[in-house]
């Protein structure tokens, strides 16, 4: 059988385009690199490796700010009661002037409270004698009308100023911290009869002998009775008891509030650090129909208020706040 020489051309056409295609995809697969499984994996790794390190120093960094919020939010983990005041605002300079400029009593005082957040709890008479009391605490209270009525009150003021003498900033403050309570109480002066010795002390004399007014021994050290001492003249001692009854028929027998206090010895005119009268040493008043006890006429003072220190606004007005 012959063989077509059409046919034989196809086919030799044929198997060259096969081959021809062949040497193309060898060629084609040869060009491309091949893959390796191995080394995919290893650069996923660094990748990975490389944002692992890119998170860690951001957690490094974020660690640092918040170990820093966490340590102010320590220091300040306890919340002020009343909004912290920068300074004074304009309504306090009149209040202040009143407590500072009228003249009070102060009956007791008593420590209370935690070490951790200590109070103090006094006694006082207003500038009318009405006696108030007032609680240093994280928010200071009086319950005087003043106070009741929602305002920083001249008693507040007169115990943080003069007594404790707080410093200014904490003296205009609605509320105090924990940290500031026990900073105020420890650097407060000692009450009067229990003062350390000192510069002022030079002209103390010796304890010795009897109470020139109950003539009993008088003995200095802890846990004997509280002395007081002359410090305008002589310098001698006496029971802070017995003086401050010494005192209130002093008062009450030169007049109302006119009469002046003298050295039972030698009768000069008596000098004290504190306004501050023993509560057991006086008589109590009656209560008053505002429902406060009045001891005005056992301290020899005057139930008349005095309107110096007052605006033209406050003395004008009702007479409901005469009795501050």
């Amino acid at each position: 059988m012959g063989v077509d020489p059409q046919q034989g051309a196809r086919t030799s056409t044929q198997a060259a385009g096969s081959q021809t295609i062949a040497t193309a995809s060898s060629t084609s697969c040869a060009s491309v690199p091949s893959t390796n499984p191995r080394g995919r994996k290893r650069k996923l790794n660094k990748a990975i490796a490389g944002e692992d390190r890119q998170v860690d120093n951001d957690d490094e960094q974020l660690p640092a700010k918040l170990k820093k919020r966490k340590a102010e939010k320590d220091v300040d983990e306890e919340k002020r009661l009343r909004k912290f005041r920068a300074k004074a605002p304009s309504t306090f300079a009149a209040v202040y002037e009143r407590a500072t400029t009228q003249r009070f009593y102060v009956l007791s005082r008593t420590l209370c409270g935690t070490p951790s957040c200590p109070e103090m709890f006094f006694e006082l008479t207003g500038s009318t004698g009405n006696v108030y009391n007032v609680c240093i605490a994280r928010q200071p209270t009086c319950d005087c009308p003043h106070a009741l009525a929602g305002n920083q009150c001249k008693h507040t003021i007169f115990i943080l100023n003069k007594v404790l003498r707080a410093k200014d900033e904490y003296v205009y403050q609605l509320a105090l911290l924990s940290s500031e309570l026990r900073e105020l109480f420890a650097n407060a002066p000692n009450p009067a009869g229990e003062k350390d010795g000192g510069e002022k002390d030079k002209n103390r004399k010796a304890v010795d002998g009897d109470c020139p007014i109950c003539f009993e021994e008088m003995q200095s050290g802890t846990g004997q009775e509280a002395l007081v001492w002359c410090k305008a003249a002589c310098g001698q001692n006496i029971h802070k008891q017995c003086f401050d009854m010494w005192a209130t028929t002093k008062r009450q027998g030169s007049g109302l509030g006119s009469g002046k206090v003298t050295c039972p010895y030698c009768r000069s005119d008596w000098e004290s650090d504190e306004d501050e009268v023993n509560v057991a040493s006086i008589q109590r008043g009656a209560p008053t129909k505002e429902g406060y006890v009045n001891v005005a006429d056992q301290l020899g003072i005057s139930r008349r208020r005095d309107y110096s220190t007052y605006s033209r606004f406050w003395s004008g007005h009702s007479r409901r706040y005469w009795r501050r």
